[in-house]
Order: C-alpha cells, then structure tokens, then sequence
C-alpha cells in the first residue's frame, strides 16, 4: 500500500478585543488537518488486507486561547474522521480533548483543567504530546507551580491522564521541588548548581476479588545538575514501588 501524505497548517489569527478604550483581552488560535490519500500496492501487500476502505483518511485539530491580564483559557478540538493508518485504534472519534484556565500572579501559578508537566528528566512523571505517533497523555485537574524566591520552584498537581477520548482510571498525585543556587545564593560566575526532589503517587481501585493489589502505588527521583562553562553534568536517580499489572503478569 501506498499512501500520499498531504497536511497543511491553517489560519494563524489573533484578535484583539477593544472597543472604547476597553481591553477585553485577546483570542488566537490555529488549525492543522493532515490528509492521507491511499494507493493499493500489490507488490507489498498482494492480498490488500492492509489496505483500509476508504481511500482519504485524515485528522484535524483546532486551538483557541483567550488572555487578559495574568488569566488564561484555552480548549482544543480534535476529529478523527476517520483515524490515520498508522494511529492508535482509540482515535476513532472527535470532541474537546483539551481545555484549561490559567492565572498567574505574585510567583503563583494555577491550572485548572487540562495541563502538561515534566518533574525533572521526566523519569516519575513526563506527559506530552506528539500528534504523529498518535500520543497524549495529559492530565486533566489541578497543577500549582509556586516560586517563593529566586531559584526555588515547587510544583503540586492532580489528576487522571488522558486516554483517547476517555480518561484512566487511576488518579496521579505528585509534588517537585527545584533549587537552582545561583539565582538564591547570588553567585557570580558562570557555575550553577540545581538540585531537586519528585515524588508521584498513583491510586486506582482494587477490584479483582482473586488479587491482592496494592491501590497505591509510589514513585520517588532526586536530581543534581552542575552546568559550568561549557559542560553540564546531570544525574538523576528514580525509584518505583511494587506495580503488579497485566502487562508484567501482576508481579509483586
């Protein structure tokens, strides 16, 4: 099977909301939609069997954000008309997968909603998304990221992760402190010293009546990064409570 990629990025804007000398705040937002257009090749796939029905797949996505002052809020829409060859089998529908409210002021900052976040390399914790490989897995509840001095940055959120169009089961609690001691300890030159501590927990419910499941589940990193001159040397060292699940064969 063949197939003919097309895809394009659309529509750039931003309004500016004033009228009076009254500032409503701003909207912007963007669309892409990427198209497949498939070509049955009988030397790679004599039988067909992996060429899909329709001969145009594709996928759309639509971002729209709003900002006043230190308040944000943005949603994005996506459609999976139908998905892509290639995408996971859950993106077969279309919805509001990503909507959030944001406020930052005074060192705090607050998000309600949908939310992406790394605790340091990203060992206990790293969501994001990467549309070609069909991956999203952002959490959707509370985020609070607080700086009570230069250098130091602490992180607290909540909440269940993205799965497709639905949302796992699990409820993910976690918590990371930063400390960079150049910015606090006012050192001059070019060295910083950065330390940092995550911890992640996991709770989903116990339902098997056959197994003895541990509901929660924990996980724990602590960080150094020394960056002089022109070498930057990090180590991060993570570990994990016992996680039996169907994909290690329920292993304590």
């Amino acid at each position: 099977m063949k197939k003919l990629f097309t895809g394009f990025n659309l529509l750039v804007c931003s309004f500016l909301l004033a009228q009076n000398n009254n500032d409503f705040g701003q909207i912007s937002g963007n669309f892409q939609s990427d198209f497949q257009y498939y070509i049955e090749d009988t030397l790679i796939d004599p039988s067909g069997e992996a060429n899909p029905d329709e001969r145009v797949l594709g996928t759309g996505f639509l971002n729209l954000t709003y900002t006043k002052g230190n308040f944000i809020a943005g949603i994005r829409y996506e459609n999976y008309q139908n998905q892509r060859v290639g995408l996971p089998a859950g993106y077969n529908s279309e919805g509001i997968t990503y909507r959030y409210a944001r406020f930052i002021k005074d060192g705090f900052d607050v998000t309600a909603g949908n939310y992406y976040e790394q605790f340091g390399s990203g060992l206990v914790l790293r969501t994001y998304e990467e549309r070609g490989l069909g991956i999203d897995n952002n959490l959707d509840g509370l985020r609070l990221v607080y700086q009570p001095a230069a250098g130091i940055n602490l992180k607290g959120i909540i909440g269940r992760q993205r799965n497709y169009f639905e949302k796992g089961d699990g409820l993910v609690r976690g918590f990371d402190a930063e400390w960079s001691l150049k910015p606090t300890l006012g050192w001059t030159g070019n060295t910083n010293l950065i330390i940092g501590g995550s911890f992640v927990s996991k709770y989903e419910a116990a339902n098997d009546p056959e197994l003895n499941l541990p509901e929660n589940v924990g996980s724990g990193a602590i960080r150094v990064n020394l960056i002089t001159g022109n070498f930057n040397i990090y180590g991060e060292y993570a570990r994990k409570s016992t996680d039996p699940n169907a994909y290690n064969g329920y292993i304590f």
